[in-house]
């Protein structure tokens, strides 16, 4: 399956007229000389090449190895075997419980997963009625300081007064 690499001359057009152009953008940033010249330049290359590309054609198919994906394709350690060879193995009786376990095995899945589901969404109400509780604690704690700034406003207006009075009548 290994193919020989090739060398890809139009990936190197591509690369070469980038380069050139990112190098011309770097020079318009940089406001040096030639800015405008390399930029052209480099669109010129690019669009020759895009027009190159369009008439570029390969007849390369690509085998792909499906079966390191899905194993099942696998065949030839026993190419007679069918990929739903587990299905088909035993009675139709055998067959019934298996797929009857199956079942009995989804609906565990289903009903852990709802009852995650269920538990998630009562920690996502705890959650939010906690922060209603945060946040009028938080208002409400707001309000006393607001308060307890004003008495301490007052507080410190009385002493001034206070203070100018017993200053007064010292000087008196």
């Amino acid at each position: 399956m290994a193919q020989e690499k090739q060398f890809n001359y139009l990936n190197l057009a591509y690369g070469v007229g980038a380069a050139i152009i990112l190098i011309a953008a770097m020079f318009k940033f940089l406001g040096l000389k030639y800015a405008n010249a390399i930029f052209v330049a480099g669109i010129f290359i690019e669009s020759i090449i895009f027009l190159i590309s369009a008439f570029d054609w390969s007849a390369e198919k690509k085998d792909y190895e499906w079966e390191k994906v899905f194993p099942q394709l696998d065949q030839e350690g026993n190419p007679a075997t069918p990929v739903t060879q587990n299905i088909a193995e035993g009675t139709q009786q055998q067959q019934i419980e298996q797929i009857m376990n199956t079942i009995i095995s989804l609906n565990a899945s289903v009903t852990e997963l709802n009852s995650a589901t269920r538990k998630l969404t009562n920690t996502v109400d705890d959650m939010s009625k906690n922060y209603e509780i945060i946040s009028e604690s938080t208002m409400k704690y707001q309000q006393e300081l607001d308060s307890l700034r004003d008495k301490l406003t007052n507080a410190n207006t009385k002493l001034q007064g206070f203070e100018s009075f017993n200053y007064n009548r010292k000087t008196s």
